[in-house]
């Protein structure tokens, strides 16, 4: 049986939901254990990914697109039989598909970046979730912030994360640094750890400091 699933939806496409999936199973597979990806989408962006042979033993992916709800519960299930780890990555959309996935998983995260708009929509689909029965409600259930810039904390940052303090909106801390390592994993079709093989790329370490930051933020949470 599978140690832990996380489940990533948004109401939008566009947020980071996929590279925050593949980071996270970069870090799983960094420690030894195994990881599936599902894809409940019919994009297949982690299938054209994971089918450039690039990523290592251990890691798979599979690819349901618009699958019942019915379909996308078996397929965790099996995947949870075999995998370490299984991360769900819904469409960019609020469906009843992707509160499916979400009552399947331990930890729901859902990406967005410092955006009004797009933290709005972030916020209706956590209260989404929320609103799920006890009996199907993941252990955690969070925002995360994507395509945060290090260097300069800009005023709707601030604003954002002191309205999330004020009221009491759970979050994950740090968010997902922008870089171009991340786009350089998606382009080579491999793992965080790994991109040095196929192209020179600098901070890989800072990108890895930082998504090992996030896993150690959502297991104390869930521990």
């Amino acid at each position: 049986m599978s140690e832990c699933s996380f489940c990533l939806l948004s109401p939008k496409g566009g947020v980071g939901k996929t590279t925050t999936a593949v980071l996270l199973a970069s870090e799983v597979i960094r420690h030894g254990k195994s990881v599936t990806l599902i894809e409940a989408d019919s994009n297949q962006h982690l299938a054209s990914w994971f089918e450039s042979g690039n990523c290592p033993e251990g890691l798979s992916v599979i690819s349901i697109g618009n699958a019942t709800g019915d379909e996308l519960e078996q397929a965790v299930l099996s995947a949870e039989e075999t995998a370490d780890y299984v991360i769900i990555d819904t469409q960019g959309t609020e469906n009843a598909s992707a509160l499916r996935a979400a009552s399947l998983s331990d930890v729901t995260l859902i990406p967005t970046a410092f955006s009004p708009f797009e933290v709005e929509g972030a916020l209706a689909a956590l209260e989404a979730v929320r609103a799920l029965p006890e009996d199907y409600a993941p252990l955690l259930a969070a925002v995360i912030f994507t395509r945060v810039d290090a260097a300069i904390k800009t005023r709707a940052q601030t604003d954002i994360l002191n309205a999330f303090d004020q009221e009491g909106i759970d979050y994950i801390w740090p968010g997902i640094l922008q870089k171009e390592v991340c786009r350089q994993m998606l382009k080579h079709g491999c793992l965080l750890h790994d991109l040095p093989v196929h192209t020179n790329v600098a901070n890989i370490q800072n990108a890895i400091d930082n998504i090992q930051a996030v896993l150690t933020d959502i297991v104390k949470r869930i521990t």
